[in-house]
């Protein structure tokens, strides 16, 4: 089973731009899409409609050029400007089970770029779900 606590680790050094690419998509391919509650349909770029977005992460993990089109059914009108990139949908299905997590005491102390000190990775990553240009300032918050 794939560890939350690597990607975390990985955190440190990688924008989740990377993430996605390779850990972040390797958590999300674990999943089994059929047993989250969402049904809320979604249109891929590659005009396939998908059960809920945990399916349109994994269709993107699988082929990067996959996005999200619009909500619901590919066959009704988009009122989405523009397509919602793949890893920000996979991020959110991350997301989705860090929230959930309670992170363990201990770590580096992290200071974002909002002035607020995180106790650790876990606790920044999970503020980054919230706040997605959140950035890491190291241990310099002034």
């Amino acid at each position: 089973m794939f560890s939350l606590g690597f990607v975390f680790i990985l955190a440190i050094a990688l924008p989740y731009s990377s993430l996605v690419a390779g850990e972040l998509c390797a958590y999300v391919l674990t999943k089994d899409c059929a047993f989250i509650p969402d049904f809320t349909e979604v249109c891929g770029t590659d005009g396939k409609t998908y059960r809920n977005s945990c399916f349109l992460a994994r269709a993107y993990c699988s082929d990067n050029t996959i996005h999200k089109a619009h909500e619901g059914p590919c066959a009704t009108p988009t009122t989405t400007p523009s397509p919602v990139h793949g890893s920000q949908v996979a991020l959110d299905i991350f997301c989705l089970d860090l929230i959930y997590i309670k992170c363990p005491a201990g770590g580096s102390q992290i200071c974002g770029s909002d002035g607020t000190f995180y106790d650790n990775i876990c606790e920044f990553d999970k503020a980054r779900c919230f706040h997605r240009d959140l950035q890491d300032n190291g241990t310099n918050c002034s």
